[in-house]
């Protein structure tokens, strides 16, 4: 493969990870925002409105988060939660509406639905020294799968607060050197390609992460 192929290949590669970053960070934000909407529900609830309507909505709106796994085991308690609270609020019994009780059925389903989490593989390698080489025995897509992943969520940590992705990598940065973490390494250098691709000055950048990446190789020795 050509230098030009190789570097438009790990082009391609950036910015489907980059594409990755933010669709993970607007689902999150879509999680956050429905947990606040059914909040507002739980209090308009307790202060004796009818949420009938409000709830059913929310229910035909979010119904799908018990299917595709979008939601972490704490997001999920912490709705089923404020579900039960707000079973308690609207008090069904015989005389309820059947809207009422298919707003009981739908919580009962919420509140009964049982996680079942995936088995976990573990993928195991030699370290690597100067005296040996690699180990290609390894499942190395899997592995560069799970990096990408690990450092999808880093981006997404540092993200949340920040207005313009400099100010990530700044950060970013920050951590390769004062932890020396490979993932934070890994993902400045992604981000410093990803800029210089897309016209910014970059030289400041590149000189802290050869910085980091010096203060790494000394922390693993």
């Amino acid at each position: 493969m050509s230098q030009t192929a190789s570097l438009q290949s790990l082009e391609s590669l950036l910015e489907t990870f980059l594409d990755r970053v933010v669709f993970l960070k607007e689902k999150k934000l879509n999680v956050l925002d429905g947990i606040n909407r059914l909040d507002d529900i739980g209090l308009m609830a307790n202060q004796g409105e009818d949420v009938t309507d409000e709830i059913g909505n929310w229910f035909a709106e979010h119904n799908k988060w018990l299917t595709d796994r979008t939601l972490q085991d704490t997001e999920l308690n912490r709705i089923t939660g404020m579900l039960s609270k707000i079973k308690q609020e609207i008090n069904i019994d015989n005389d309820s509406s059947m809207a009422q009780q298919k707003i009981s059925s739908e919580i009962d389903r919420w509140n009964n639905k049982e996680e079942k989490t995936a088995p976990i593989l573990t993928l195991m390698r030699k370290p690597e020294t100067a005296e040996t080489e690699p180990d290609t025995s390894a499942d190395t897509i899997s592995l560069f799968v799970k990096r990408l992943t690990k450092m999808t969520a880093l981006f997404m940590d540092y993200s949340n607060s920040k207005n313009h992705i400099l100010s990530v990598l700044e950060d970013i940065l920050r951590k390769a050197s004062t932890e020396t973490s490979k993932d934070a390494l890994i993902l400045s250098a992604f981000i410093i390609y990803y800029l210089k691709q897309n016209g910014y000055k970059v030289e400041p950048y590149v000189k802290k992460l050869k910085e980091a990446e010096t203060l790494y190789k000394k922390g693993m020795f």
